[in-house]
């Protein structure tokens, strides 16, 4: 069994009902906090706004290429479920590989099910799997949570914060050091592999590790990082900052991996250089094959009360305090070799399927 399978607090819909009427009457949803070795921040940080944006007022900017005669056009989506199993944990077997709290914030897994720091290769083949036609791939992402500021009024400081995040284990409540509040389960998690734009795709090789965003933004810079956040409606316009919806709308995460592969490379060094995305035309670079195009989309009904006063937020490295544009993904392919074979031909073929 996974480490901490089971051990979480999943948001009721009835619960943050029953709480919008104290929210509405909350004081300019000020968050209490208490800040060391800072004198000009107020102990009472107000929300900051940069942070939230309306998505209605962002022009669209999502452009996709235009198919070649040669484009692989098709479809083809995993069902995997929405993490109903609880798996969670804050490793990185990819990026953080051994390091037990290694993200130093949790994760939300689907498919594999015994994804944990100490995933190897051997340990992924036969573990079993969340994904209806047997795929063993793991699919893991930080979970999003809201905090109204029950949680974030517990009066720590920032060096308290630091401590704790040396941990290796949640709280109780899979709660780690700035990164508390009620984890939200995606109301709807879609898993879909596309083609090219200008040539037919090849298979995956197994064990091939993709790295979408980066985590570590603030400190990397901004070359690595994706504008990952829209609502449904909306899938034409993608922003950098957390989403204000209209009603009727929900919050979105869209996170499109890189698909032009160098050769059979199944990772590199920094875990992106054996892997880029295609340029604006949706063609692979000289000497870079293309790969099936995987995208996991994230849907979560947050209300919109609690969008509009800032009370959700994306897990993170503690340096990044929840920067939505830290938002990041992983995946490893582990599909048994007759699961890779019919997504290729089906994109290759220009179906759409569903398994």
């Amino acid at each position: 069994m996974a480490r901490n399978q089971g051990r979480h607090r999943i948001a009721r819909r009835t619960k943050i009902a029953t709480a919008l009427l104290g929210l509405s009457i909350a004081v300019g949803g000020l968050v209490v906090s208490t800040t060391a070795g800072d004198p000009e921040r107020a102990s009472a940080d107000e929300v900051d706004k940069s942070q939230f944006v309306d998505i209605t007022k962002v022009r669209p900017n999502v452009d996709e290429p235009r198919p070649g005669r040669n484009a692989s056009t098709g479809s083809f989506t995993v069902d995997c479920g929405r993490n109903e199993n609880g798996h969670f944990n804050p490793d990185n077997f990819i990026a953080q590989p051994g390091i037990r709290n290694g993200a130093q914030h949790l994760h939300d897994y689907v498919g594999n099910l015994s994804t944990n720091a100490d995933s190897d290769n051997d340990s992924l083949l036969g573990a079993g799997t969340t994904c209806a036609n047997g795929d063993e791939s793991a699919y893991f992402w930080p979970v999003v949570r809201i905090d109204t500021g029950e949680e974030a009024g517990k009066q720590r400081n920032r060096n308290d914060e630091q401590e704790q995040a040396r941990l290796e284990e949640p709280n109780a409540d899979n709660e780690l050091a700035g990164n508390d509040g009620e984890i939200q389960r995606p109301a709807v998690v879609d898993i879909t592999f596309k083609g090219n734009a200008r040539e037919k795709v090849k298979e995956m090789p197994k064990f091939l590790r993709i790295l979408y965003g980066d985590a570590k933004v603030t400190t990397n810079g901004p070359a690595n990082a994706r504008e990952s956040w829209t609502c449904t409606g909306f899938e034409n316009r993608l922003v950098k900052q957390y989403p204000i919806c209209p009603e009727g709308s929900d919050v979105k995460r869209v996170h499109t991996f890189p698909s032009c592969l160098d050769g059979n490379n199944i990772d590199s060094e920094n875990h992106r250089d054996h892997i880029k995305y295609p340029d604006e035309n949706g063609e692979c670079a000289d000497g870079l094959t293309a790969v099936p195009e995987l995208t996991i989309s994230l849907t979560y009904e947050i209300p919109r009360q609690i969008q509009v006063d800032g009370q959700y937020k994306v897990d993170s490295f503690p340096e990044e305090d929840h920067n939505p544009f830290s938002d990041h993904d992983d995946f490893a392919n582990v599909m048994p070799g007759r699961v890779m074979d019919r997504l290729v031909d089906c994109v290759n073929e220009g179906r759409k399927c569903r398994e």
